[in-house]
């Protein structure tokens, strides 16, 4: 049985070329994840889970492909700042400790943005499983109690159970 609720293969092409796009334009992943929540009318997080669990390895060097567009993308603006002005020497360099601090930034960023994303899948799962859990005892408890009631029965056609009623 499939659920009507289920990711179709229009939603995954969606999800997958926004997440892409977002990668290679230097936006962060879980700005993809809120773009492809609007349009299929699920949350960031239910569309970072599917990314994270089914799609994602699926499309590693398409990843790696986006990556690279998106450094060539912040390099060439950094190279232009040092051609302005002649008098600015300083910026002709190509690494300056600017630029680091603003690589090491944007790791820490896009890195916070995948734990944040984790955390969210993960408190899905756990929604996820909480609710099994609820319904999961329901379930025991009326096998128990039909299992119980079947051994009463077999016991009266027996005869081992006293009809009789107690002395009040």
């Amino acid at each position: 049985m499939t659920r009507q609720d289920g990711w179709t293969i229009e939603d995954d092409i969606c999800l997958t070329t926004t997440v892409l796009n977002c990668i290679s334009n230097g936006n962060t992943q879980l700005q993809a994840f809120e773009m492809v929540a609007e349009k299929t009318n699920r949350t960031a997080a239910a569309c970072g889970f599917r990314w994270n669990s089914n799609l994602r390895n699926q499309f590693e060097n398409e990843i790696k492909e986006a990556k690279l567009k998106k450094r060539s993308h912040t390099q060439k603006p950094s190279h232009m700042h040092g051609k302005v002005s002649g008098t600015l020497s300083t910026y002709d360099q190509p690494d300056t400790p600017f630029d680091n601090i603003i690589r090491s930034l944007q790791a820490f960023k896009e890195q916070f943005d995948e734990m944040r994303m984790t955390i969210l899948n993960l408190q899905n799962r756990n929604s996820e499983l909480e609710q099994q859990l609820a319904s999961k005892p329901s379930v025991e408890v009326n096998e128990d109690m039909k299992n119980l009631l079947e051994i009463i029965k077999r016991a009266e056609k027996l005869g081992l159970t006293n009809k009789e009623k107690p002395a009040i």
